[in-house]
C-alpha cells in the first residue's frame, strides 16, 4: 500500500480518512457511554483509559513523525536528482559543442528533445500508459545519443571525446536515479501502521469521552480535522505526480532555455 493518488483521489482519500476517524470516535463514544451508564462515577476506570489514550496519541505522533520524515527525505532526493540531471544534460551539451562533425550537432539536437521529455517526466503524466511512453521515449533518445557518441569516440579518441562520453553517461545514470526517486514511496508497513494507530487512538479518545459523559464534539472534531490533514500531508508529499506538493522542473527548463532557440 502506497500513497499513489491522483489529485481527485487525494481529496477522496482525505474525506475517507475523516469519515473513518469520525466513525471510530463515534463507536468509542457509544461504548464508553454504555459503560458509564452501567457504572457512573468510576474515576479509576476513567483515569486508566485516559492514560492509555494519551499513550496511543503519543504513539500516533511518533509514527506520524517517522512517516513525515521519510516522505520529506524522498521529496528532497527528487529535488536534488532533478537539479543534478539538469546539470549533467547542460554539461553534455557544452562538451558536445567542443567536438567537430555532424554527430556532435546531432547530439545537441537530440539533447534538446531529451530535455523536453525529461521536463514532461518530472511534471507528471496523466496515466500509467503515458508514463510508460515517456520512459520508452527516454530510452530511445538515450540509444540514439549513445550511437552518436560511439561514432565520435571511434573517429577521434582524445581527451575531449572522453569527457563527452563521461558526461553523457552521467546524464543517463541520473535519469535512472530520477526515475527511481519518483517511484520511491514511504514503506507500506508505515502507512498501514499509521492508519491502524489512528483508528485505535481516536476510538480510545471517544471511549474516554463516553466514560466522562461529555462528547466534546467541537474540540474533538477540530482534532480530527487536523489529524486528517496530517495524514493527507504525508500522502501529498509522498505522491510526486499529483497534489499540492510537486517537484518543480525549473532546473531542466532553465537548461533548455540555455540551449538557445532551436536552429
Amino acid at each position: 500500500m502506497s500513497f499513489d493518488l491522483s489529485d481527485q483521489a487525494l481529496w477522496i482519500f482525505a474525506a475517507a480518512i475523516f469519515v473513518l476517524l469520525n466513525g471510530a470516535r463515534w463507536a468509542g463514544y457509544r461504548v464508553g457511554s454504555s459503560v458509564h451508564a452501567r457504572s457512573p462515577g468510576d474515576e479509576a476506570a476513567s483515569t486508566a483509559v485516559g492514560f492509555v489514550t494519551g499513550g496511543l496519541l503519543m504513539l500516533f505522533a511518533f509514527i506520524l513523525g517517522i512517516a513525515l520524515s521519510m516522505a520529506s527525505t524522498r521529496l528532497e532526493a527528487r529535488r536534488d536528482s532533478v537539479l543534478n540531471e539538469a546539470n549533467a544534460i547542460g554539461t553534455a551539451w557544452l562538451r558536445a559543442s567542443l567536438v567537430e562533425g555532424p554527430e556532435a550537432a546531432h547530439i545537441q539536437h537530440l539533447l534538446r528533445e531529451y530535455t523536453e521529455v525529461r521536463i514532461t517526466a518530472v511534471r507528471g503524466v496523466a496515466s500509467p500508459e503515458q508514463e510508460s511512453q515517456s520512459n520508452a521515449r527516454t530510452n530511445q533518445l538515450q540509444n540514439a545519443i549513445w550511437n552518436d557518441v560511439q561514432a565520435i569516440a571511434r573517429k577521434a579518441p582524445n581527451p575531449i571525446t572522453v569527457s563527452l562520453v563521461a558526461s553523457v553517461n552521467d546524464t543517463f545514470d541520473l535519469a535512472l536515479t530520477n526515475r527511481r526517486n519518483f517511484a520511491s514511496h514511504v514503506p507500506p508497513v508505515i502507512v498501514r501502521l499509521l492508519l491502524i494507530v489512528s483508528v485505535l487512538a481516536v476510538g480510545a479518545m471517544g471511549y474516554h469521552f463516553g466514560l466522562s459523559g461529555s462528547g466534546q464534539l467541537v474540540i474533538s472534531t477540530l482534532l480530527l480535522v487536523m489529524w486528517t490533514a496530517s495524514i493527507v500531508l504525508v500522502a501529498d508529499i509522498d505522491n510526486p505526480r499529483a497534489g499540492q506538493v510537486r517537484i518543480d522542473p525549473a532546473p531542466l527548463v532553465w537548461t533548455l532555455q540555455g540551449f538557445g532557440p532551436p536552429p
